[in-house]
C-alpha cells in the first residue's frame, strides 16, 4: 500500500488554476465572463451563498464559464511533507475521442505552497506521481490541468464538462500499453467542498480522475468557482 502524503489535503483544490497573470486578460474580455466581486459578496450576504457541499452534473448544456483563471489560495493548507519517494515514470497520453481531448502528459508532484503542481501549457496534462499510477489495481489516478493561459490560450479541458457517462477514456501507458476506462459520472462540483479524499484515494477501488476548473467565475484572486471532476473505471 502507498503511503498517503500530508500534502493530498490542500492538493486538488488548485487544480486547473493558472497564474495570477491571467488576471489581467481575463477582466480584459467583454462576454460577461468575469463576476465582480463585490457582487459575489453581497449576493452571499443576502442569503445565495452556494451551500456547503454542492454537486452538480455537468452537462452540454452547462458547458464550463470561459477562462480565464488566477490564483487562489484562501482556505488552502499548506503541505508540511513533501513526498520523495521513487516513482515510476508517466503515463504517454490521455485521450477522450468523444469531445476531442488527447493530451501528453507528464508527471507533477507538489510545488512549493502545498498545492498539485500542473504544467503551464494547457495542452498537457499532469498526472500527480505520488499517487496510483494508471492500471494499477487499487487507488484513484490524479491527472489534471489548466483550461487556458494567458500564453497558451484555450485548451482542449474547456471541453470536459460535455463528456458523457458511458465515454471511453484511454491512458498509453509508458510502455505503450493502452488502458481502458470508461467515465462513470461526470460533476462540476464546488471547489470548498470538493471530496479530496476520495479523489486522491490511494486505496479502495481503481478509479481514474480527470480534473480541471469550470463554473461561474468570482473575479480576481478567486478564480473559479467549481471543478469539472470526471471519473472512469477500468475496463477489463
Amino acid at each position: 500500500m502507498r503511503s498517503r502524503p500530508i500534502a493530498l489535503v490542500a492538493l486538488l483544490a488548485s487544480l486547473a488554476l493558472v497564474a495570477g497573470s491571467v488576471v489581467a486578460w481575463a477582466l480584459l474580455r467583454d462576454d460577461g465572463v468575469g463576476t465582480d466581486l463585490e457582487q459575489v459578496t453581497q449576493a452571499r450576504a443576502a442569503g445565495s451563498e452556494r451551500p456547503e457541499r454542492s454537486v452538480e452534473r455537468a452537462t452540454q448544456d452547462d458547458p464550463p464559464a470561459e477562462p480565464a483563471l488566477p490564483q487562489i489560495t484562501e482556505g488552502f493548507v499548506d503541505a508540511t511533507v513533501i513526498p520523495t519517494e521513487e516513482v515510476a515514470e508517466p503515463p504517454q497520453r490521455v485521450s477522450i475521442p468523444s469531445v476531442g481531448i488527447d493530451l501528453p502528459v507528464v508527471a507533477t508532484g507538489v510545488a512549493g505552497d502545498g498545492q498539485m503542481e500542473l504544467p503551464e501549457d494547457p495542452k498537457v496534462m499532469g498526472w500527480y506521481k505520488f499517487g496510483p499510477q494508471p492500471g494499477e489495481d487499487q487507488g484513484s489516478t490524479v491527472l489534471g490541468g489548466h483550461v487556458d493561459s494567458i500564453e497558451y490560450g484555450v485548451g482542449p479541458l474547456s471541453r470536459l464538462a460535455n463528456v458523457q457517462p458511458g465515454t471511453e477514456v484511454t491512458v498509453t501507458g509508458p510502455d505503450g500499453t493502452v488502458l481502458r476506462y470508461q467515465v462513470r459520472t461526470v460533476e462540476r462540483i464546488y471547489k470548498a467542498a470538493l471530496p479530496v479524499d476520495e479523489l486522491f484515494a490511494p486505496e479502495g477501488p481503481h478509479q481514474l480522475a480527470v480534473v480541471t476548473c469550470g463554473g461561474e467565475f468570482l473575479g480576481t484572486g478567486l478564480g473559479y468557482e467549481d471543478n469539472i471532476v470526471v471519473i472512469a473505471d477500468p475496463v477489463a
